[in-house]
């Protein structure tokens, strides 16, 4: 649950429904319902968001109920077994583990994506005390009270961030490269079935086309990587709205064309529909998404990432319908793994599919002693 406790901002929400967030459990008893209910909780609901301390402790709840102990190190290493079989995984402690497979599911760790033209404002790299951040940076907004900021994007992780930033009383704008914000509709629970036939339910809410490619390997080459783009947009929760329209500035069809550092300011070039125009910020929040590419992941071996082969003209991994790259014994799940089984993969709804299958697969390489 690192990335929940460490790279989400103190009083964001989950942008996904209820029903969404159970972390597949083996046996009956693991969802978020009976967390909440053992726990003397209200029951969540489509019209409930969910905060995310709430879910980091469903999962901690999960993780010591259905799995055990968790080894609290960071794997800083994978290569190759010095039989060419199994694996050596490195940990930062200098310990080094023997392990017959390997399934990364890392989430979104590593993955933050920042255009070039803005981290040349941080030449030394972004953060937090930087003049540019990824919103992944942090975990407390309230730093930047008083300061002015420019948010880039339109997304959930931008509008909630200037929320946050807003009411936290930082000066903030949102920089938004579309022409409008797309806000997600209020949840109809008892929605007449013609309605829900039209607009399926989905782990996101309502959309008029819901991916339904977790479960399958849908398509081929492009056009599985045309699903996986076109199936979900930047957008807001349809919760968050009341925090930001009328209340913080968004301007739209926005773009940063020129980025400087002047000591402590970052000076922008913008263009829009009015022209071009200057802007001086003390912090350009980024909330301009994750780029899926394999060699992010620095901790697997350069000679273990070359032998993975890709999704055709994309960066992440081609996976068998188990999970599977091309190195045997390397598994991939998580967001790595929606350009081939579709957007679904990028929520916890995807864990039921795909830890069922990792898990029938991988057993295969162990050898009982």
């Amino acid at each position: 649950m690192g990335s929940w406790r460490h790279a989400m901002a103190t009083g964001m929400f989950l942008k996904s429904t209820p029903d969404a967030t159970d972390l597949s459990a083996p046996e009956p008893g693991g969802r978020p319902s009976d967390f909440r209910r053992l726990h003397g909780e209200s029951e969540l609901t489509e019209l409930t968001p969910i905060p995310c301390d709430v879910f980091v402790r469903y999962g901690q709840w999960f993780q010591k109920r259905y799995v055990g102990d968790v080894e609290p190190a960071r794997v800083a290493s994978v290569d190759r077994g010095p039989s060419a079989t199994g694996f050596v995984v490195g940990l930062d402690d200098g310990r080094q583990l023997t392990a017959a497979a390997v399934v990364v599911a890392t989430g979104l760790n590593g993955l933050a994506y920042i255009p070039k033209e803005l981290l040349r404002l941080a030449p030394e790299g972004a953060g937090a005390g930087a003049l540019v951040s990824h919103t992944s940076h942090h975990s407390d907004l309230s730093r930047y009270a008083g300061q002015r900021i420019a948010v880039i994007g339109g997304g959930q992780s931008a509008l909630e961030s200037a929320a946050l930033l807003d009411e936290a009383e930082a000066h903030v704008q949102v920089l938004v490269r579309e022409r409008r914000v797309r806000w997600g509709s209020v949840p109809q629970p008892n929605r007449p079935w013609p309605q829900r036939l039209a607009q399926p339910a989905s782990p996101w809410g309502r959309a008029g086309h819901s991916p339904r490619s977790a479960g399958h390997q849908a398509g081929c080459g492009g056009s599985r990587l045309l699903l996986f783009h076109r199936a979900l947009g930047p957008s807001g929760g349809w919760w968050l709205r009341d925090r930001v329209e009328g209340v913080v500035p968004v301007r739209t069809s926005c773009r940063v064309t020129r980025a400087e550092a002047s000591g402590s300011t970052a000076r922008l070039e913008l263009t829009g529909p009015g022209g071009s125009e200057r802007l001086a910020v003390d912090h350009m929040l980024a909330a301009t998404g994750y780029r899926l590419d394999i060699d992010a992941l620095a901790f697997l071996a350069p000679a273990l990432r070359r032998g993975v082969v890709r999704v055709p003209g994309s960066k992440p991994p081609r996976l068998t319908s188990t999970f599977e790259t091309s190195v045997p014994g390397l598994y991939v799940t998580g967001s790595l793994a929606a350009p081939m089984f579709g957007p679904m993969m990028r929520f916890v709804a995807g864990t039921e599919y795909a830890a069922a299958r990792v898990a029938r697969n991988a057993a295969r390489w162990v050898v009982a002693p």
